[in-house]
């Protein structure tokens, strides 16, 4: 499905409590309104109705405010502060203004001003100031000084914080028990859920659904739908700022940074009902692990609530990520014995059967089934760049998963994936080797699109218990030499190249190496490294000398003159077929020559071959 429109709206940090207060906000937070509830400060609101809704947190001295301006550039921003001041500061109109934009502009939450004993201050121009500027200005009475409101805030903002962290640590208990007994990450979806009565989804860092829990009751819901319309990458996240001359802004752009829940407004049809959502990133040390989706019930939601689903969607998020980090080592420390197994397996590395035995009963491996062995290679799996790990483990995890049966196994080696499928045993040579051709070609299909297209995959002859795996896999590491330096199929076996087979007595033979260097060299010397593809491709097109000209964009005057110079230098005509023949073979002979060292010195070859 195709993303649709998304609104984000601005979430700051989760802080709420369980039964939020009524004189705190939707986030928990004391607010300018709910301290006009107070005895002290009830009836006192003189202008500015508009920033009722702002936070407060603090309440410091006209004083304080300008030290905080003083050489320190981040704490001059005044936002959640509440500014005690003389009222006769605020008497003059023209000082009242510039005093009252100057307050606004850092963001101030309030000024308070206090009718100091034996005066009477003129706030109206003050209140024009404050009303443009849409700051509450209270007028406060004798008894308010700044002990008494600093310590009416003091109180309100510790106790309410309280009540928060309460909640908090009782939504983190009851989320941590079930992380304690391992039950999974669908087992915390469904805990989650029950805490908030709302859908969850979770989300792996691919944006594949680990988990979907709905509480009974409710509209059904497509979680397909919901992760379609999610944003790709969730922006930054930043507190919301005072905005110059205004409060501040509902609405404002948020995002997910530092692990804070963000609002969403989903669509997930054109024609379906907006959905109000929250979205937690799954992080953990650092790295994003997935993402935690909640949906409300309601739209627009209940302040309430929602406040306390940021609560839980904040430690749901963390406590995921712990069980999602728990998963990811217990499937790497299987995957580390699996790959330590399967290279002792190839390599033929084991003190004696009776450590071969109990491995082989560990991982499912049948000592007496008949195997195949496959080699994957690409250029992503070189080790160039950052991505090529990602991509061993992506690769080496599909090939795993191919046999739901539990018939292969797999692991990375070296710059290769090796996958050692056990077939049916049916005693025909023939059927076994082309099941496991199909297997092959199946296991390229399935890594393509992770690999790209220079994806090869060999495998060698079925093979017997342990010992037909190490010649299994000797044969398909050949063969997969070969086919990069042949135009081999991307998909062969060694009996593909059975010509190469029947010379591999000869190439390893000191004549047959002298044979090839000596055929090759007067070429090589001749032509500066250009005729001996020329003359291949001559061959490999049976003499056709226009088709070997096309193959190599060249004229056709061009090929003749290429292959005089190839003739001369062999001192013999290179368009008969015995010339033809003795170049094929010594190229063939050299080839394998190359591929068989190269392949020594990587492994031990298995016990019947040396």
């Amino acid at each position: 499905m195709a993303h649709q429109h998304v609104d984000i709206i601005d979430s700051p940090s989760p802080d709420t409590g369980h039964d939020a207060a009524p004189d705190s906000d939707a986030d928990g937070r004391v607010t300018v309104g709910a301290l006009l509830a107070e005895p002290l400060l009830r009836g006192g609101l003189v202008a500015g109705a508009a920033g009722l809704d702002r936070r407060v947190s603090w309440c410091l001295p006209l004083s304080e405010t300008r030290r905080y301006a003083e050489g320190q550039v981040g704490s001059a921003d005044l936002g959640g502060i509440a500014v005690h001041l003389p009222a006769t500061m605020l008497a003059a109109a023209d000082e009242a203004i510039a005093l009252i934009h100057e307050l606004s502009r850092r963001g101030a939450a309030a000024l308070l001003a206090w009718q100091q004993p034996g005066t009477r201050c003129d706030l109206k121009a003050a209140a024009r100031a404050a009303d443009r500027a849409r700051v509450p200005l209270l007028a406060l009475r004798e008894e308010a000084d700044y002990r008494a409101v600093s310590r009416l805030v003091g109180q309100k903002a510790l106790a309410q914080t309280s009540h928060v962290l309460e909640y908090g640590a009782r939504v983190h208990r009851a989320l941590a028990d079930v992380l304690a007994q391992g039950s999974g990450i669908p087992a915390m979806a469904h805990a989650i859920a029950n805490l908030s009565r709302c859908p969850v989804l979770i989300l792996d860092e691919d944006g594949e659904r680990l988990a979907w829990e709905q509480p009974p009751g409710g509209t059904a819901t497509d979680p397909d739908g919901i992760a379609a319309a999610l944003p790709a990458v969730p922006e930054p996240a930043a507190e919301p700022g005072p905005v110059p001359g205004g409060p501040e802004a509902p609405g404002a752009a948020g995002g997910a940074a530092g692990g804070h829940p963000v609002e969403l407004d989903l669509r997930p049809s054109p024609d379906g009902d907006p959905v109000r959502a929250l979205l937690a990133p799954i992080i953990v040390g650092g790295e994003p692990y997935g993402r935690l989706v909640l949906l409300e019930r309601a739209f627009p939601p209940d302040d309430h609530d929602l406040a306390q689903h940021r609560v839980i969607a904040e430690h749901g998020a963390t406590l995921t990520g712990s069980e999602m980090l728990r998963q990811r080592s217990v499937r790497a420390a299987e995957e580390r014995a699996r790959g330590d197994f399967v290279e002792a397996l190839v390599h033929g590395r084991f003190a004696d059967p009776h450590e071969l035995g109990a491995r082989a009963r560990h991982h499912g491996f049948d000592v007496s089934g008949t195997f195949a062995v496959h080699v994957v290679s690409a250029s992503a799996l070189l080790p160039v760049g950052r991505d090529y790990l990602r991509h061993k483990l992506t690769a080496t995890r599909i090939a795993q998963a191919m046999e739901p049966d539990g018939s292969t196994l797999t692991a990375s080696i070296g710059s290769t994936i090796v996958v050692i499928r056990q077939l049916a045993a049916c005693g025909d040579p023939l059927r076994e080797r082309q099941e496991a051709g199909r297997f092959a070609q199946r296991l390229r299909r399935r890594l393509l699109p992770s690999l790209g297209e220079d994806l090869r995959v060999t495998h060698g002859r079925p093979g017997k218990g342990a010992a037909g795996v190490a010649t299994g896999y000797y044969e398909a590491r050949l063969a997969m030499g070969l086919s990069w330096h042949t135009d081999a199929d991307r998909v062969c076996g060694y009996d593909d190249l059975r010509v190469f087979a029947a010379l591999k007595e000869v190439a390893g033979s000191a004549e047959g190496q002298a044979f090839a260097a000596e055929t090759l060299a007067p070429l090589r010397q001749a032509g500066g490294g250009d005729l001996e593809p020329i003359v291949l491709a001559y061959i490999r097109n049976a003499g056709n000398l226009n088709a070997a000209a096309r193959s190599l964009t060249l004229h056709r005057n061009t090929m003749l003159y290429k292959l005089d110079r190839a003739s001369r230098a062999l001192r013999m005509d290179i368009r008969t077929a015995d010339a033809q023949f003795m170049f094929w073979l010594a190229h063939h002979i050299e080839t394998l020559s190359s591929v068989t060292q190269t392949l020594a010195d990587e492994l031990t070859p298995p016990a019947e071959r040396r």
